[in-house]
């Protein structure tokens, strides 16, 4: 047999496999795995100490309130509303619950960092009118708490009735607005007003424009303590109330309707038992009677002003004056005068 001839035997080897290479790709996994655990536990613990003042303020900082209590600011940013705003000019902020009832345009942008100084305010009073609220003084009882009445409806149509107190008082109507856990009037630690506030002041503005009644605003704190002693709780409340003062005179108010703007501190706590709660840290407003109004014009040495009820007495007299014959017939009068 030839060699052509020979079968020609083909062997197939199967090729094995190289072993992949082994990665790290699981270490990274267990580890982002392990500091999650780790977070968890932390938090466990933290939860497990802590007592209900720690955690109001955990809750505050996790919903974003940077500023802590007192000057220990490293950078001295001068108080700014964002750790991302390093020029120091303050940020537009959108309101959380804008205004549905009145104010300026009814809702939108915080504006109290952009009122326009001077004596006009061109906008100021927006909105529906409050046809059910006759202007004047509000003296009586029923007149009182007619006038609460209206004011807690504002309150409830910008959903703010869980933070607004209004009650009748001796001295007139008190309108007491405070924080909670959830709702902070002011950013901690500064008197920059938070939209939610504002759209509340910017709604009560054109109402009490309509009253003629003086108005007394005051600020209170809790009793956390500045490590500083240049600006204290007492700096702080006297700024919030002339912040407030400010946002309801561009809001309506007569530049003349608030007699008295005062800082409290902390030395009215409204819970007592708690002088840290959010609760005290709250701004007072008081529609004044005419007594309580003179009360303070006594002890604060302000001259006495004519009331609307001294007015319309004083011009009853004239209009008697004139109704007198001598006025009338004054030839007359001199010769009944020569007998």
């Amino acid at each position: 047999m030839s060699a052509t001839n020979e079968p020609v035997i083909i062997k197939k080897r199967r090729r094995q496999k190289k072993p992949g290479i082994v990665g790290g790709a699981w270490k990274v996994a267990f580890a982002d795995f392990t500091l999650a655990m780790m977070a968890l536990f932390m938090v466990l613990w933290i939860l497990q100490i802590a007592d209900q003042k720690e955690r109001n303020m955990i809750v505050q900082y996790l919903k974003g309130d940077m500023f802590a209590t007192g000057s220990i600011n490293p950078f001295n940013l001068s108080q700014n509303p964002s750790m991302l705003d390093l020029q120091g000019s303050v940020a537009l902020q959108q309101a959380v619950v804008p205004a549905s009832g009145t104010g300026v345009e009814r809702s939108g942008p915080a504006m109290h960092n952009h009122i326009p100084t001077g004596e006009d305010n061109a906008k100021a009073g927006r909105g529906p009118e409050l046809n059910s609220l006759v202007p004047g003084q509000f003296e009586t009882q029923a007149q009182l708490e007619f006038l609460a009445r209206e004011i807690n409806e504002i309150s409830d149509e910008v959903n703010l009735g869980a933070n607004v107190e209004i009650s009748v008082v001796p001295q007139g109507v008190r309108i007491l607005v405070h924080d909670d856990v959830d709702s902070l009037m002011f950013t901690k630690g500064s008197s920059t007003m938070t939209p939610y506030f504002e759209d509340l002041l910017m709604a009560l503005g054109p109402l009490l424009s309509k009253v003629e009644n003086k108005i007394s605003i005051s600020g209170h704190t809790d009793s956390s303590a500045y490590m500083g002693k240049t600006f204290t709780n007492w700096e702080l409340s006297s700024k919030r109330a002339l912040s407030a003062r400010r946002v309801l005179e561009y809001a309506g108010i007569k530049r003349n309707q608030v007699i008295q703007v005062t800082g409290m501190a902390d030395q009215s706590p409204y819970v007592k038992k708690d002088p840290t709660a959010a609760a005290n840290r709250r701004i007072e407003m008081l529609v004044l009677t005419t007594f309580a109004e003179q009360q303070i014009r006594a002890m604060t040495g302000l001259p006495p002003e004519n009331t609307p009820a001294d007015s319309r007495l004083e011009k009853a007299r004239m209009l008697a004056d004139k109704n007198q014959p001598r006025a009338r017939y004054p030839e007359q009068w001199s010769l009944y005068e020569s007998f």
